[in-house]
């Protein structure tokens, strides 16, 4: 499936270790910068490691622990709207949603297309992009 990614890892990894391995171990100049929280909202508890990807789009990385149904400790990645991106889609929606007409059902239909296209396209690369440096650096420390 597009827009999500995993690989195991050999020990179980809380969120605040993973992102202080990221903090001393990650190319911050050639990979970017990240911050922990959530993309959405960001008082709701739920924190990842959050990296850009493309406007109206970021990648959030967390750790999975092994549980009753999978033994496996993970590395999970995923492409998600940024705050910014509901944003611009709410002003676009309110500026067709008055007129219910054949051509406002036919822009919301190319919208989302083109978000479509954005997530399975260029927010996805970015997010394996992303994900093979991290499996590197894990693999390199003895973690992957």
């Amino acid at each position: 499936m597009k827009g999500l990614d995993s690989f195991e890892i050999k020990k179980e990894m809380t969120l605040d270790e993973l992102a202080a391995f990221m903090e001393e171990k990650w190319d911050k100049d050639r990979y970017n910068g990240f911050m922990v929280g959530h993309p959405t909202a960001p008082n709701s508890g739920i924190r990842y490691v959050i990296l850009p990807a493309t406007e109206r789009y970021c990648v959030i990385i967390y750790p999975k622990c092994g549980g009753v149904l999978s033994k496996k400790n993970l590395i999970k990645a995923s492409c998600t709207y940024t705050t910014s991106g509901q944003n611009k889609m709410m002003e676009r929606g309110t500026r067709f949603m008055p007129y219910n007409s054949t051509y406002s059902k036919m822009q919301r239909t190319k919208n989302q297309r083109e978000l479509g296209k954005e997530l399975r396209g260029e927010a996805d690369g970015i997010m394996h992009y992303y994900m093979d440096h991290l499996k590197e650096l894990l693999k390199e420390a003895g973690l992957a």
